[in-house]
């Protein structure tokens, strides 16, 4: 008969501990592009395993309202389905970081507004997580692949004018009328709400995060560029993933390089897994199939 000792007990409960710890690590395959010589490039994917309580989901302007009058029916269309993966992350242990920007006033005396205010000032604060970042040095080796200087509106000119007075008959500025974050996203009180790169930081450096997943519009403006988004995140060290079908822009197919706004958005999907960060799908935590516009 084998003999059992305290050392092999200890052993065996370390193992039993260390397995159930790797049955609990979320387990994302993460799609990225290489250049290869010449014009080719490469699609690749690998397989990341994180932590949860070392990962957090940045919540980027899902407003509850927008100029363009296109980009809120696809809003509406998308939150249903981006509220499921913060529920089944929240309750695997993810961070819920809700960042509707310009609309901290209706959440001043949230818990998750005072969560993110509270958060110590990290050593290793960035000097500019303040400010919006347009571009990173891995980008100059590419084109951007669309024009959006006209802002991105694909409504019908028609529908937009006749929105836009809806807007203003409710006392809203047309061309900025979000006030909060969209009612179809829960918030919880152990979630934080930030606008700040700054205050998200510190939260997250005072939580050993290092891995964070954005979800939100738009890809194009505000998830790449925010002082918390894509661009700063990586920059700076952390290990962010867009969320590729979490996601909306806003580009104009009247304008170049003249696709479909759907093939817009997968012309920055692309830009983004070469020179900014690679991507994922909302499957990859609650299962099931990636999610499609109805016009797609």
């Amino acid at each position: 008969m084998k003999r059992i000792t305290l050392a092999g007990i200890v052993s065996l409960v370390a193992s039993v501990a260390l397995h159930a710890g790797d049955a609990d690590l979320l387990k994302l395959q993460l799609r990225y592009r290489v250049l290869r010589e010449g014009d080719l490039i490469e699609t690749r994917m690998k397989v990341a395993e994180w932590r949860p309580s070392q990962t957090a989901i940045i919540v980027c302007d899902v407003w509850d309202a927008h100029h363009c009058l296109n980009a809120v029916r696809r809003l509406d269309e998308m939150v249903p389905r981006m509220n499921q993966v913060l529920e089944k992350a929240r309750g695997q242990g993810v961070l819920i970081i809700h960042a509707p920007s310009s609309c901290m006033e209706p959440y001043k005396d949230h818990p998750g507004r005072k969560l993110a205010m509270a958060a110590p000032k990290a050593k290793n604060l960035p000097v500019d997580i303040d400010k919006w970042c347009y571009k990173i040095p891995a980008e100059e080796k590419g084109k951007y692949p669309i024009d959006q200087s006209d802002g991105g509106e694909d409504d019908d000119p028609k529908e937009h004018e006749e929105w836009h007075a809806k807007l203003k008959a409710k006392g809203l500025n047309p061309r900025a009328p979000w006030k909060r974050q969209h009612d179809g996203i829960t918030i919880r009180d152990n979630d934080a709400i930030s606008d700040s790169g700054v205050e998200i930081w510190n939260l997250l450096s005072s939580r050993g995060i290092d891995n964070v997943i954005l979800v939100g519009v738009h890809t194009n403006m505000c998830v790449l560029g925010r002082p918390f988004g894509l661009r700063q995140m990586a920059k700076n060290g952390k290990n962010v993933v867009l969320m590729r079908d979490m996601t909306d822009t806003m580009y104009n197919p009247k304008m170049p390089p003249y696709v479909s706004h759907f093939k817009g958005t997968e012309l920055i999907v692309e830009h983004i897994e070469k020179f900014v960060c690679p991507t994922m799908t909302s499957d990859q935590i609650i299962g099931g199939k990636a999610f499609r516009f109805k016009g797609m």
